[in-house]
């Protein structure tokens, strides 16, 4: 009997049971000390599954396992790589273990051919972003170029605000009639050159460039009063932006944009009442005609309703447009 149990144990099938018992124990653990033995190991249960099949045996679960263990091998070698690199190297590992055939013993080949093949689809895809955006590029430059007019009026507008900021009031004038030597009959500027001189205490040029720029503004006379009233609140001037609401309300009762405007002074002069009295009347007119307009009125409403009502403006500084 004990005899019986003895050559169970010892069986061929039973080694190669035990043998892959320890491979699945390695490949999940290997490292430096066990790579070699693990590498060793593999061509010793390849070569038991080739003695036994031809014995009649049922390996159908060793088999299985058998495929597990190359399945993990093929799809996370990075272990073994650094485990056999660790240890000197996969080349004195093959030089050891002739003939060293099997993908086991080649991991490292394995591996290098996949970062490269990984590299150059990476290279691939990022000469193909940059090709496909350098194309778009130019078809939207060659199909749709960008108006240089356009394009020197946003330029010129960004530097004239960064300038105004630093109270650098000749240098923004000089950036504008710069500009206007390219555009001189461009409504924005000229309103922006009156404005400046307007700042600068030069009264007769900032008149002939005021009437200059009614003579060119392609809108209604109230909206270019609205639109000076602007920049000159832009620039600081909080008296000559009221004026320039006033008159765009005296030209049309009815223009939105001159009570928005009317609305914002009255709120950076904390008269809260007037400032809501005019978002208020802003909404209702632009109700029906701008949506936009209405959207940025009902923010500053709501702002303005959150603040505390400062003391009014002294007497001769209305902002409530006369009736």
């Amino acid at each position: 009997m004990a005899h019986t149990v003895e050559s169970r144990a010892d069986s061929p099938a039973n080694q190669l049971r035990d043998a892959l018992d320890r491979a699945e124990r390695l490949v999940v653990t290997v490292d430096r000390h066990t790579v070699e033995e693990l590498l060793v190991l593999l061509d010793a249960i390849r070569q038991s599954f080739i003695d036994l099949s031809g014995d009649g045996v049922d390996l159908r679960p060793e088999d299985v396992r058998w495929r597990s263990i190359l399945n993990r091998l093929m799809s996370r070698p990075g272990p073994i790589v650094n485990a056999a690199a660790a240890a000197g190297g996969y080349a004195p590992l093959r030089a050891k273990h002739p003939p060293a055939e099997d993908i086991w013993w080649h991991l490292d080949s394995f591996v290098a051919q996949r970062r490269r093949k990984a590299a150059l689809r990476l290279v691939t895809t990022i000469v193909a972003i940059v090709a496909g955006a350098a194309i778009l590029y130019y078809a939207i430059n060659t199909l749709f170029p960008p108006d240089p007019a356009a394009v020197m009026m946003v330029d010129a507008t960004s530097s004239i605000s960064q300038l105004i900021q630093q109270e650098r009031w000749d240098d923004a004038l000089a950036v504008v009639d710069e500009a206007l030597t390219e555009l001189p009959n461009e409504p924005e500027l000229l309103i922006w050159r009156t404005v400046l001189l307007e700042h600068l205490g030069r009264a007769d040029e900032a008149e002939e460039a005021l009437q200059k720029a009614q003579d060119v503004y392609p809108a209604r006379a109230a909206l270019f009063w609205t639109v000076l009233g602007n920049t000159r609140f832009q620039a600081a001037d909080l008296d000559g932006a009221e004026a320039a609401g006033q008159k765009a309300i005296e030209l049309d009762p009815d223009e939105p944009q001159a009570y928005l405007l009317l609305g914002g002074l009255a709120e950076m002069r904390g008269d809260m009442n007037t400032a809501i009295e005019m978002f208020e009347k802003t909404v209702a007119l632009a109700e029906e005609t701008s949506p936009e307009l209405v959207v940025i009125a009902k923010v500053r409403l709501a702002q303005a309703l959150q603040r505390p009502n400062l003391p009014t403006p002294p007497a001769g500084e209305p902002l409530t447009p006369a009736p």
